[in-house]
């Protein structure tokens, strides 16, 4: 898959494509099946699979303070994609000036620089100046300019539509196991391992202190069972996110504690699976009953492991 972040560079590598358009910014099952589509029909086409999507989140420039936590790094973006099968990733800002294209404007520009033969969005997509544009409009232009626009079904789990608002609250209630039905994978977070206080090493628990992406979403206040992946292989072990508060003067922290390991992780990037919360925060009267709480933690999350 070749990365375009600007758009007149595509026309040279893909001189037709079979376009995806959406905001994408959770790839859900959802956004999946959007893209999937597009990938299917360039082949049959005999042109290259696009998507086409923003760096940012377009909230994060109309009105910065609604802007939502993000649920991808662009990096995880490009690797789910790249596993998809699709050809090029037009992963651009959006900025002030695409903020005031109208419609017909961007339509034009998806045109002159992507050639589409198709178009592919989901029934909510819009696009141009304040959302004015529609998938209807979308598919009057391909009309127009000889493309074709097909509006993709929603995506419903037990009557509840799909969309990263809910995967985002899902996520915030520490309901990870359900969000993974609606992402189509478990939550990951990837962060580089720093140092701590080393109250885990003195409890007999060390963990690695996960530095995350400044504006990423993190589930809420909690332990968790988790799979860590680390450049010496994946493995199993409990996670605890919160201010640990039976210690004063402590700040919101994802700290992790790996089964059957030893190496030292310190500066590496480690990527963490949430699977399961298997309780809230606490806050404990001692150490000592922190630390027993700690054991069992560690008895449920390997019984979760044991019978997966």
């Amino acid at each position: 898959m070749r990365v375009f972040t600007e758009l007149d560079k595509v026309h040279s590598f893909f001189p037709k494509t079979s376009i995806a358009l959406g905001n994408f910014d959770g790839l859900h099952i959802g956004h999946q099946s959007v893209i999937m589509r597009a990938v299917r029909l360039a082949r049959q086409k005999g042109v290259a699979s696009a998507v086409f999507t923003f760096s940012n989140h377009p909230i994060s420039l109309i009105d910065p303070k609604r802007s939502p936590p993000l649920l991808l790094t662009a990096q995880d973006k490009i690797r789910l994609l790249r596993s998809i099968g699709v050809d090029a990733l037009i992963l651009i800002p959006f900025t002030p000036e695409i903020l005031q294209l109208s419609p017909e404007k961007f339509v034009q520009l998806l045109i002159n620089t992507l050639h589409p033969v198709h178009i592919e969005v989901g029934p909510n997509y819009s696009f141009g100046h304040r959302g004015r544009g529609n998938p209807e409009m979308l598919r009057e232009a391909g009309e127009q300019y000889g493309f074709s626009v097909e509006i993709h079904p929603a995506v419903y789990i037990e009557d509840v539509l799909v969309s990263s608002t809910v995967i985002r609250r899902l996520i915030q209630q520490g309901k990870v196991e359900k969000a993974a039905a609606y992402l189509g994978r478990p939550f990951r977070l990837k962060g580089r391992v720093v140092s701590g206080d080393g109250r885990g090493r003195n409890l007999g628990y060390p963990t690695a202190n996960l530095s995350i992406e400044e504006g990423l979403i993190s589930p809420g206040d909690g332990v968790y069972a988790v799979e860590i992946l680390t450049r010496h292989g994946i493995y199993q072990g409990v996670a605890n996110v919160g201010e640990n508060p039976t210690f004063k003067g402590q700040h919101r922290r994802i700290e992790v504690f790996i089964f059957d390991f030893s190496a030292d992780l310190y500066g590496c990037i480690i990527s963490v699976l949430f699977l399961k919360q298997i309780r809230k925060e606490i806050t404990f009267s001692s150490a000592s009953e922190l630390q027993t709480q700690i054991a069992h933690d560690i008895i449920k999350a390997k019984d979760f492991f044991s019978a997966r």
